[in-house]
């Protein structure tokens, strides 16, 4: 597999396989990452469709020299994300995943009540916040990614994530609260 910066001027050059690899590359981070900023009944699928014939048509103006491809890359699909937000009313409603394992009702109560709290709360976050922790925690991005995506200064950065930390936990049941 090709570096990101090889697929780039290789498909700048007219192989679009190459770009085939790229997609393949970061389908599943970016589907993830949207899925993380929209709500269920988004059409999220479209949208991470959107982000990669973007990403395409303006290939010609990624510069490798202000970040790294996956930098550019989320920055699209953040934006974009933000535009479909933007054009609607943001829904608070949470979906639990089902479980795959065989656990007691209780204990399966217990953590799809805890799922529901956590994406009740990442749902309420306000998305500059959930933007910064997705990215961090989900993705894996580093803080300085994290704020070029986000167009904003490492210690914005830093304190987004740390109030998303802290307005999470208030969603978390109590250990009191635990059997």
């Amino acid at each position: 597999m090709t570096s990101d910066h090889e697929a780039v001027r290789r498909v700048l050059r007219g192989d679009s396989a190459a770009y085939g690899e790229l997609v393949e590359r970061y389908q599943g981070p970016l589907a993830g990452f949207v899925g993380n900023l929209l709500p269920p009944h988004e059409d999220r699928e479209g949208v991470l469709q959107d982000v990669f014939l973007s990403a395409f048509a303006r290939l010609h103006t990624y510069r490798s020299e202000r970040g790294g491809f996956s930098t550019w890359l989320f920055t699209i699909a953040r934006n974009r994300c933000l535009n479909v937000l933007k054009a609607r009313r943001p829904e608070t409603r949470a979906e639990v995943p089902e479980t795959t394992h065989h656990v007691t009702p209780d204990v399966d109560a217990q953590r799809a009540e805890v799922f529901r709290r956590l994406d009740a709360g990442l749902a309420a976050l306000p998305l500059e916040q959930r933007s910064a922790f997705v990215l961090f925690e989900l993705q894996g991005c580093s803080y300085a990614d994290v704020a070029r995506i986000e167009g904003v200064g490492l210690g914005t950065v830093k304190s987004r994530i740390a109030r998303a930390r802290e307005k999470l936990r208030a969603h978390l049941p109590h250990p009191s609260e635990t059997p």
